[in-house]
């Protein structure tokens, strides 16, 4: 959900007129992750919302501010001489309020909704209906039965299951195929819900 606000690297080092592109994602990345550069050090946390490696490097305002810094100390490689401002770069490194404030409010959802998954699977008769799911009968069954252990387990008042089914024979024919585990229970209308077969 964080990356979903970042930005491709490319498109923010292209902010910047006249720049060597390769090279300057390069020092980008090696100054975030060391979380610094001459005249700039990070925090930890801003270090892990500046830039995101992977095939397509993503770049938070954090980021942005870490590569206008570069910009300033001369250290990215331009075809032309530098310009003293760079407004669109400057733009996007104004929204770093707005991105903390989104990534706080993200992180706060998650923290509630860790609370509320060790509140189930401390006592699963507190859950409600409405919030059962595959992935939450897997963790509470792991966490009362053991991992991988097939059973069943009353959750929110409805008796939830965790079955292991074979694999298709012609499955197992051409390639290693494992058994699926399902995880299902029925409701209070006796409709099947969860993992289908």
């Amino acid at each position: 959900m964080i990356r979903d606000r970042m930005r491709p690297a490319l498109s923010v080092i292209d902010l910047i007129p006249n720049i060597h592109r390769t090279p300057a994602l390069a020092a980008l990345r090696k100054a975030a992750l060391d979380g610094r550069t001459h005249t700039l050090r990070l925090s930890a946390e801003d270090r892990e919302l500046a830039f995101y490696d992977a095939p397509v490097a993503l770049v938070s305002p954090i980021g942005g501010r870490l590569l206008l810094t570069l910009y300033r100390e001369g250290r990215l490689k331009l075809k032309k001489p530098p310009t003293p401002r760079l407004p669109a770069l400057e733009a996007y490194v104004a929204t770093e309020p707005a991105f903390r404030a989104e990534v706080a409010a993200l992180l706060e959802v998650e923290e509630a909704r860790n609370r509320r998954m060790a509140d189930i699977i401390a006592d699963p008769a507190c859950a409600r209906p409405e919030e059962l799911t595959p992935k939450l009968i897997d963790r509470v069954l792991g966490a009362h039965l053991g991992h991988g252990v097939t059973g069943s387990l009353e959750i929110a008042g409805l008796v939830c299951h965790r079955t292991r089914v074979a694999p298709p024979e012609e499955d197992v024919a051409r390639q290693r195929a494992e058994d699926r585990v399902l995880c299902w229970w029925v409701d209070g209308e006796g409709r099947r819900q969860g993992d289908a077969l």
